[in-house]
């Protein structure tokens, strides 16, 4: 590890308006090609909360930085769909978006839902990481923090990652590598008002595995330093949560965000793969009892909509 190549440790800025503004073409645009190389694939994924349409595209980057690709996306933007970004390059021909769909690592990232905002400045101001390349605010007091790299094997971005997590309490669900996150530049609508999002840059180097502090190899079987902060995270007022609950919430979490239900269940099932007898099993069950919790809370939240509307 060596340390950041940086001095900017400015706290994230938070003071730029928001709300109704008109989106500027040009800001996708430049996120895409700092990002990728032109001949990447990339995955984009477009969901409509309120029909639960979900659509997704593999494209190479040079076309999505086409007038007429964003025209699309604002297209879609506007009829409130919410736009994501795969970060890490994916192969030839893939039509989804698997870790083994995943042809090259571009990024490690974070998500803070949770104070994000202090949760930012506690780790700009750690002298062991390197210097985020971009911090992506998604809504009010909640950031992704985004570095560019080269030279990680999709497991080793992911163990990275889980590790990180693991010292920041950030989101313990945003740590495959064929995440998508925000798509800087247009409105997320999850938390009512349309909320721009945007990235702002802090540093522009590609970097290395060795700038990075070294993270413990997890056991095989055995439980990550994800799953104690998980744990750690969603305890009860009056005592812990039992095992079957916590992945409950995170699967209920993972679909709500739009994650495969394939890669839940397999991340669920990978987490207990020592504990369970039929892990993959337990995982689908789990899974599915998520699933239809969702789908009743949409409906009731629909349903209420439309009494306040008459």
């Amino acid at each position: 590890m060596t340390p950041r190549k940086t001095t900017t440790n400015s706290p994230p800025s938070t003071a730029a308006p928001n709300g109704r503004q008109t989106l500027d073409p040009d800001v996708p645009v430049r996120y895409v090609r700092e990002n990728f190389r032109p001949d990447d694939n990339v995955a984009l994924v477009l969901i409509q909360k309120e029909t639960h349409r979900v659509i997704q595209r593999v494209a190479r980057a040079e076309k999505i930085a086409q007038p007429e690709f964003q025209a699309w996306l604002r297209h879609l933007n506007a009829s409130r769909h919410e736009v994501y970004l795969g970060m890490n390059a994916v192969k030839e021909g893939s039509r989804s978006r698997t870790k083994a769909d995943i042809e090259r690592i571009r990024h490690v990232y974070l998500d803070f839902d949770e104070r994000g905002t202090a949760a930012v400045q506690d780790l700009l101001r750690r002298q062991d990481l390197p210097e985020p390349n971009y911090l992506v605010n998604t809504s009010p007091d909640r950031w992704q923090v985004v570095w560019k790299v080269a030279g990680f094997s999709p497991d080793e971005a992911e163990r990275l990652m889980r590790h990180l997590v693991a010292e920041t309490g950030a989101d313990p669900a945003a740590t495959d590598c064929s995440r998508v996150l925000r798509f800087p530049g247009f409105l997320s609508h999850k938390h009512g008002r349309p909320f721009l999002v945007r990235a702002e840059s802090r540093a522009t180097q590609t970097y290395n595995p060795e700038h990075f502090p070294k993270s413990p190899m997890e056991e095989p079987g055995g439980r990550s330093l994800v799953d104690r902060v998980h744990e750690k995270n969603h305890r009860a007022p009056t005592g812990k949560l039992s095992q079957s609950e916590l992945d409950w919430a995170y699967a209920k979490r993972a679909l709500a965000r739009g994650e495969p239900p394939d890669q839940i269940i397999a991340a669920i099932a990978r987490y207990r793969s020592a504990e369970k007898h039929n892990p993959m099993q337990y995982a689908e069950r789990t899974v599915r009892k998520a699933q239809q919790v969702l789908q009743a809370e949409q409906s009731t939240s629909s349903s209420r909509e439309a009494d306040v509307s008459r």
